[in-house]
């Protein structure tokens, strides 16, 4: 295996490429790596290229096209340390019939999870009651309380990669667990779950807790708008950890300002969110800087996983365990 490693170096590199990946990646093959402290350029890239056969990606990678395809005529496999592919890949290397793996499906599970970890400091309003014991030495009074997740119905928008993470880790609440989706939900796991197919309207006016999980691209802008946020009710819980811009940010704003409802969002349309962002000043929103998921101690072993997989590939004709289909990239976020 000869790979071109794209990442800069800095602090991000070392968190993929620890010392153990390093030595992995060298003995696995010859390395090209990115010495640089900022992302090359494509025509830098296809100076360099020569012979590889993998093309290692990160965030800010450039993409995959025709400028560097030209310069690699061994390319077989584009490998890529994060989540979606849609920025990295082409037309023109799928045409020419290169593999692509990515970290997808460890990134869907640690997001479940970050998903989870959000919908029960919500309901059990953890980061208000630590900020007045810690930072206001006040102890709770007898009026304060707090909810669980036990019983509770649960509407899941979008049954892709981290729904399924994310149902499998609700199931042990006897949580009733709704759905909505464009396609049909599997027989599998309807069975195992008891999941319930249904429509956004039914699950944003009958469910206690809503969590969006729908990929951005052109068809799912602003799925989410006054239309639908108007019949959430009193003390729903909204939770977005997929992407801003799937709501309609305004709408949501003004529909957060009335009370009625309170929200979990670590996504927005424009990120960070501008000084004058309204939802700063709304007490019923818990705001998290887009770190659902993944967790970065979860990165070298992503990193490990993929090299080996690559490797095994390409000199053993393995399976690919992490392999991203062209089909499959089309339900990936753009970005």
């Amino acid at each position: 295996m000869k790979a071109f490693v794209t990442l800069p170096r800095g602090t991000v590199f070392d968190t993929f490429f620890t010392p153990e990946n390093v030595a992995l990646a060298h003995s696995l093959g010859e390395v090209v790596w990115n010495e640089t402290d900022r992302h090359l350029t494509p025509d830098e890239i296809a100076a360099r290229i020569g012979d590889c056969d993998t093309y290692v990606t990160g965030w800010g990678s450039p993409r995959l096209d025709q400028t560097i395809l030209s310069a690699a005529p061994n390319l077989r496999l584009l490998t890529h340390l994060c989540g979606t592919v849609v920025p990295f890949v082409s037309d023109e290397m799928w045409d020419r019939g290169i593999r692509v793996l990515s970290g997808n499906r460890f990134f869907a599970e640690s997001v479940a999870e970050g998903t989870l970890a959000y919908i029960l400091a919500a309901l059990r309003d953890i980061p208000a009651y630590s900020h007045r014991l810690h930072d206001e030495r006040r102890w709770k009074k007898s009026t304060d309380y707090n909810r669980g997740l036990a019983g509770k119905r649960i509407g899941i928008v979008s049954y892709g990669a981290i729904a399924r993470h994310l149902v499998r880790l609700l199931s042990v609440f006897r949580v009733k667990l709704f759905v909505y989706d464009i396609a049909p939900l599997p027989a599998e796991d309807v069975a195992r779950y008891g999941l319930t197919q249904a429509s956004l309207e039914e699950i944003f006016s009958t469910c206690d807790i809503v969590t969006v999980h729908t990929p951005l691209f052109d068809a799912t802008h602003h799925l989410i708008g006054r239309d639908l946020l108007s019949l959430l009710r009193k003390d729903t819980l909204f939770v977005n950890t997929s992407r801003g811009a799937v709501i309609d940010q305004t709408a949501l704003e003004q529909e957060l300002a009335t009370g009625r409802f309170r929200a979990v969002l670590d996504v927005y349309e424009q990120e960070p969110p501008p000084q004058d962002c309204p939802l700063y000043d709304l007490p019923n929103v818990l705001m998290m800087p887009h770190m659902g998921g993944p967790t970065v101690d979860l990165r070298a072993f992503i990193t490990e996983t993929l090299l080996r997989e690559s490797y095994g590939f390409l000199h053993e004709n393995a399976p690919i365990p992490s392999e991203i289909t062209r089909q499959m990239s089309l339900t990936m976020s753009r970005r």
